[in-house]
């Protein structure tokens, strides 16, 4: 099995069909791309803290740009909408012609500012460049693009370091990078192309010190990185750092003595505490208090959990059933303001072809995975799942009208939120026994040597149908 230039594959291709998207993807039309860009709007500015005005948190922000942000955002699941270039170059290449800002909350206001830092370098460094293009008063959509080629660059980059790091599973790690999903979210604005391009780094560590003969022990340089990654984790979206668990699947041995280990797991912490606290010190306290009632919903809604456990799982698992097939298209290819899916028929086929080439891959990989590891992999992978559901029903299913305080189903997530743990799901099928039949093994190798066609054809869709969606 060829793996010597899997990452190479994997830039060209996130490079060419991320431009591509990004092209084909109007300002705006992402979701959460709005309250993404305004985030990294003002941090670019120098504000990293939100102001407070009558209870709310928030940014000063232009009153034109919100408007355009605004009148864009509102185009979502209207198919008659179609977008001009004209009208989407002038928009770029005229001065913005602000006259005025505005106090704004949005829902990303209060959120620690790391999550943004990427898009916001964006944003400055095209405030550079428009000095250099002699670009007078840069427009939204100028400032725009300039945080989105930052955001696929980070990308790209973070997930080919992972791919050549990890000993197993490359093609799965440039499969599951490459799919619809996962590069529209890199080519646009958000915080979740640096999560999941973090995540794949934390496996990728982990997986070679657990599974690289030539890595002999656990460094303090591999413990220091996962304490930053983990803090990233814990202050943009706590529900992925249970991933780290993933740190028991390495063998004793590279440990080191108990000692060894106990000064080692320390230096991740302490990693971890210092980031920690040096957020504590330099920045006020965020999450300022508002005047709606989340919090209390919040609050009641985790008393109902707490007292109705056994109902608790049945809404959890009953939620799975029902939007299983919005989960899986959100998951593998949804566009646009959420309300552009690729065909079924490609869809379906991703969703059969993607496990097949992991389970193919792990298994041609021939790595011993004991009982106990796979134990942990299932804690690590389910754990952030779980979390993400639950965090849902508390802090937004409890305040949306006809669903409240004891719903019967859990409603806002979404499949994309689960591409960051996807990688490690593979090692938990890890076996010997596929590959001892020749003809079986012979056709594994088949499949996993020529993912890079599957992707292929599905970035190719992909492209068809935002052109078809926004264009024609």
């Amino acid at each position: 099995m060829n793996t010597s230039s899997v990452e190479k594959k994997f830039v060209y291709l996130a490079i060419i069909f991320g431009l591509i998207i990004m092209v084909l993807t109007p300002p705006f039309q992402a979701p959460d791309e709005n309250n993404h860009f305004k985030k990294a709007y003002v941090i670019s500015k120098g504000n990293i803290f939100p102001e407070e005005q009558d209870g709310k948190a928030g940014f000063y922000l232009p009153k034109e740009m919100v408007q355009y942000i605004e009148e864009q955002n509102s185009k979502a699941g209207d198919f008659e909408e179609k977008f001009e270039f004209k009208d989407l170059y002038m928009k770029e290449r005229l001065p913005a012609g602000y006259s005025g800002t505005q106090f704004y909350n949005f829902s990303t206001a209060s959120q620690n500012p790391l999550g943004h830092c990427v898009q916001a370098a964006g944003i400055s460094v095209g405030q550079i460049f428009a000095h250099i293009l002699d670009v007078k008063d840069p427009s939204v959509v100028y400032q725009l693009y300039f945080a989105r080629v930052f955001n696929l660059l980070f990308y790209v980059v973070v997930i080919a370091i992972s791919i050549k790091l990890t000993p197993i599973l490359k093609k799965t790690f440039a499969m599951i990078a490459l799919m619809p999903m996962a590069l529209f979210q890199a080519a646009t604005v958000s915080y979740d192309p640096v999560l999941i391009a973090l995540a794949f780094f934390a496996t990728a560590i982990i997986f070679d010190i657990a599974f690289n003969r030539e890595v002999s022990q656990v460094r303090f340089r591999h413990l220091i990185i996962l304490g930053g990654i983990a803090y990233v984790f814990y202050a943009v979206k706590i529900v992925y750092v249970p991933l780290l668990f993933l740190l028991f699947i390495i063998p004793k041995e590279k440990w080191g003595n108990k000692k060894a280990a106990i000064k080692k797991i320390g230096v991740l912490a302490i990693a971890f505490a210092f980031l920690f606290l040096v957020f504590k010190v330099m920045t006020p306290h965020l999450e300022l208090v508002t005047q709606d009632n989340s919090g209390a919903l919040a609050h009641e809604q985790m008393i109902y959990v707490i007292q109705h456990p056994i109902g608790y799982l049945k809404i959890f698992f009953h939620t799975l059933n029902h939007t299983r097939q919005f989960l899986i298209s959100t998951t593998i290819g949804t566009f646009g303001l959420i309300d552009t899916n690729l065909y079924c028929v490609f869809l379906g086929s991703y969703l059969v072809i993607l496990p097949v080439v992991g389970i193919s891959e792990i298994s041609l990989d021939s790595k011993h995975v004991r009982l106990m590891d796979r134990l942990t992999v299932f804690v690590s992978t389910c754990a952030p799942i779980f979390g993400m559901f639950l965090a849902m029903y508390l802090l937004w299913t409890s305040t949306r009208e006809g669903f409240g305080v004891g719903a019967s189903e859990i409603t806002g997530v979404q499949g994309r939120y689960f591409i960051p743990v996807m990688p490690a799901i593979f090692l938990f099928f890890s076996n010997q026994i596929l590959q001892r039949n020749s003809k079986i093994k012979k056709g594994m190798k088949l499949l996993v040597d020529n993912s890079e066609l599957v992707i292929t054809v599905m970035l190719c869709m992909s492209a068809i149908a935002l052109l078809l969606r926004f264009w024609c």
